[in-house]
């Protein structure tokens, strides 16, 4: 299988986690309320038009973002451009790079953002999103429309919440695109913190195991798909959790319930690099286990 034809399938693997996974996210439904809550907090709704209504300004340090939809799906996430580069040339090189898979443009992209996490939601659901903000200038976005409209600059100010994050289970990426080897075993209900140690972008995903599969049998799919036999996975990629994008050295937490038992944690950010190829064809995934 080519570079580029693995980059596709990763991509298009990219986009159905992104959108059948959206319900996996944990929350109780809600409604977003036009004020913060509580101190740390803030609250986001998403219009079925997927703009992003939000405070303009917030404080800096921990913030926990509510994020709820009117839309069937969302993918609330929080990026930061480097001076000079602006909101259309990212909305440009998403398109290029992600979607048209040229690598000039993912990696101008690469170099000119810093992306800070995110979380999917669906309608009637809450998505939660933990993460340390420094003072600056900052876009909100859902990234299930790649236009300026879906994108809403906000601002860092004032003084620090002095929040911190939330405690619950962990998962961290290292080197360039591998998972540390523990925790073996998560909760299967919480806020699961993401670590990025690595030198790469990352995003979290996880996916139960079909009934009697093991992650070799995950592994044995990676390779056959490398040549070229795309057989059905033995995951199940309607029972999981995405969460958004974090750039190296970014923590973030998200919340998120699932069914108890055997998953695959795995990314498909595309590696620049690599052609596009996504980390977990680099062998960026191993099995662990929901209690």
């Amino acid at each position: 299988m080519s570079v580029q034809r693995i980059a596709a399938l990763g991509v298009s693997v990219m986009v159905l986690t992104a959108g059948a996974l959206a319900g996996g996210t944990a929350g109780a439904a809600g409604q977003a309320a036009a004020r913060e809550t509580a101190a740390g907090t803030v609250s986001v709704s998403i219009t079925a038009a997927h703009n992003v209504t939000m405070p303009a300004t917030i404080q800096p340090g921990v913030t926990q973002f509510r994020v709820t939809t009117e839309a069937k799906q969302s993918g609330f996430q929080l990026v930061q451009l480097a001076a000079g580069y602006t909101l259309d040339q990212a909305i440009a090189d998403i398109d290029a790079g992600l979607e048209k898979n040229k690598m000039k443009a993912l990696k101008r992209f690469e170099a000119h953002v810093t992306l800070l996490g995110g979380v999917n939601v669906a309608a009637g659901k809450v998505g939660k999103l933990a993460v340390n903000l420094p003072a600056g200038s900052y876009y909100a976005a859902d990234i299930e429309r790649n236009r300026p409209s879906a994108f809403t600059a906000f601002t860092v100010a004032g003084a620090d919440t002095g929040a911190t994050m939330p405690s619950g289970s962990s998962v961290k990426a290292i080197d360039s695109a591998s998972w540390a080897k523990g925790p073996r075993t998560i909760a299967h209900r919480g806020m699961l913190t993401f670590k990025n140690f690595s030198d790469k972008n990352h995003f979290v995903v996880l996916l139960k195991l079909n009934k009697g599969k093991t992650i070799k049998d995950f592994a044995a799919w990676v390779d056959a798909a490398m040549q070229g036999d795309e057989g059905p996975p033995p995951a199940n990629f309607r029972v999981g959790f995405d969460g958004g994008v974090v750039s190296p050295g970014r923590t973030v937490a998200m919340n998120y319930r699932l069914p108890k038992g055997d998953y695959v944690l795995l990314c498909f950010w595309p590696d620049a690099s690599m052609g596009g190829m996504p980390h977990a064809f680099m062998g960026m995934y191993r099995g662990i286990t929901l209690k």
